[in-house]
């Protein structure tokens, strides 16, 4: 009995001298590896080019309806993309290639789920013959635009009503 004693304790000394052998040789290691790329980044500077446009009818009135799912997700909420798919389904109802002094009232309607937006302006097809590159007289118009849409920045874009 007190073989198998002796055997027993001698067992679990040799575990445990195993178990604290294993602690000490397990080491951890780091390592870091990074690198930098140079960013190359191409400009390149084109003159605009000016397109003639010849209104050819009379101003226009048209009133289009989005539900708020086609708003709200697929164009992001953005008044900015409701006012381009506006004008695009105008020039594609008219036949033209834009509208020119367009217009907008943008109005939710709670109760039918949907925004109505009411679209004015003069439908017009670019001249074949009226396209050249930026002159120094055209600048004068590229400037007005520039401080346009920096006021327009400035002041927020507001949706007209909300319709209970």
């Amino acid at each position: 009995m007190k073989a198998i004693l002796v055997f027993c304790a001698l067992f679990g000394l040799a575990l445990t001298a195993n178990a604290q052998q294993k602690k000490v040789v397990v080491e951890e290691t780091f390592s870091d590896t990074q690198a930098r790329m140079v960013e190359v980044t191409a400009r390149s500077y084109i003159r605009p080019v000016v397109g003639e446009v010849e209104v050819i009818g009379q101003r226009i009135k048209d009133k289009f309806t989005y539900t708020r799912d086609e708003v709200e997700v697929g164009m992001s909420g953005s008044p900015d993309n409701l006012r381009s798919r506006a004008v695009f389904d105008a020039t594609v109802k008219n036949d033209c290639d834009a509208i020119v002094a367009a217009t907008f009232k943008i109005e939710l309607n709670k109760d039918k789920g949907q925004y109505e937006v009411d679209v004015r302006g003069y439908p017009a097809n670019f001249k074949t013959t009226g396209w050249h590159s930026l002159r120094n007289e055209d600048e004068q118009w590229l400037k007005l635009e520039d401080e346009y849409l920096d006021d327009k920045k400035q002041s927020g874009v507001v949706i007209a009503n909300v319709k209970q």
